[in-house]
């Protein structure tokens, strides 16, 4: 048996290093107590499961007091993020539910802050699957930087294709020769990519951009990270943006926006669109997300009727739901 005084010289030496590791104010006590919390609920899960309690997806209902707001709960499993409409409505898919979980709900109007608030989750799984938080209120919370935040999972890092760069640069100055503004250099890369559509090039690996902007692809993703590619060696700030409808198996698309003149631009880069806002402006993608009127048929008149159709009824469908995940590239100096 321990010494009783080694025994208790070990326990307060654990404790004093308890209280060192997550001790607010530390430099690395956010990550240590995040792991803590990860460590916790994934028990708190098993133990649901042994109960007989499976873990499950349920989707977050509520209403925050700004159109257009990002809703993210931390630490997604599915990495969804929703902004809500016109009325502050959203709803913010595949989050998971078990006895006794605690959501962390993130709310913000910008890229750079935003609202901390948790809340309870239900004790038994809702029968339509809705969980409903009804009205959030900034004093419910705290405020937050964004950047500072460990498990927001509604954005991916992607790595940049150093190795073909000169290739971009090259493509991308031919591309955009004699355009002068910003808009007509976007207009004409978005162009180009989308006449690289090609059903017929099925490789679901990316590979590289190269390999999409020499021989096409059928998917979206690809073309979306094509289009990202070329507007990064140009110096544009950008991003994807992945969405998908409500629908059961859903319906994805994915998209390119670019920050220029002090705001974001969409840009479709599978299918050669990009909507204008009311100002005449290409409008972003809260623009659309709010009004989908913006999805003008005027757009689709090069496409032939059945195609023409089933735009006019995917499209408005996937970006009325306002789900989506943030692609952006690494640092790229």
């Amino acid at each position: 048996m321990r010494p009783p005084l080694k025994s208790a010289a070990v326990l307060a030496s654990a404790l004093i290093l308890f209280i060192a590791v997550f001790l607010p104010g530390l430099p690395w006590s956010p990550r240590a107590r995040h792991t803590l919390k990860r460590v916790v609920a994934k028990t708190q899960m098993k133990l649901a499961k042994w109960r007989g309690n499976e873990p499950r997806f349920v989707s977050i209902a509520g209403r925050v007091n700004a159109p257009g707001a990002q809703v993210d709960a931390l630490d997604s499993r599915s990495g969804w993020a929703a902004l809500s409409d016109r009325d502050g409505n959203f709803v913010l898919p595949d989050v998971m539910w078990y006895p006794g979980v605690t959501y962390e709900l993130v709310i913000s109007t910008d890229d750079s802050h935003g609202i901390l608030i948790k809340l309870n989750g239900p004790n038994e799984f809702p029968g339509n699957g809705i969980f409903n938080v009804g009205e959030l209120k900034n004093d419910q919370g705290k405020p937050v930087e964004l950047g500072s935040l460990i498990g927001l999972n509604s954005t991916t890092g992607e790595d940049f294709d150093w190795r073909n760069r000169e290739y971009y640069k090259d493509l991308l100055d031919k591309l955009t020769e004699g355009k002068q503004s910003d808009e007509a250099k976007v207009l004409a890369l978005n162009d180009y990519v989308a006449s690289k559509l090609n059903y017929n090039e099925t490789q679901w690996e990316l590979g590289s951009p190269r390999r999409i902007l020499d021989r096409g692809s059928e998917y979206c993703g690809h073309l979306s990270t094509a289009m990202e590619t070329l507007l990064a060696v140009g110096g544009y700030k950008t991003r994807a943006v992945h969405m998908s409808d409500d629908k059961h198996p859903a319906n994805t698309h994915a998209v390119v926006e670019v920050f220029y003149g002090g705001c974001w631009h969409l840009y479709d880069s599978t299918f050669g669109l990009a909507f204008k806002n009311k100002d005449g402006e290409v409008a972003s993608y809260e623009d659309v997300r709010l009004n989908t009127a913006l999805i003008s048929a005027n757009a689709f008149n090069k496409f032939d009727d059945k195609v023409r159709q089933q735009l006019l009824t995917l499209l408005p469908a996937i970006y009325q739901t306002g789900y989506h995940h943030y692609y952006y590239f690494k640092k790229l100096s």
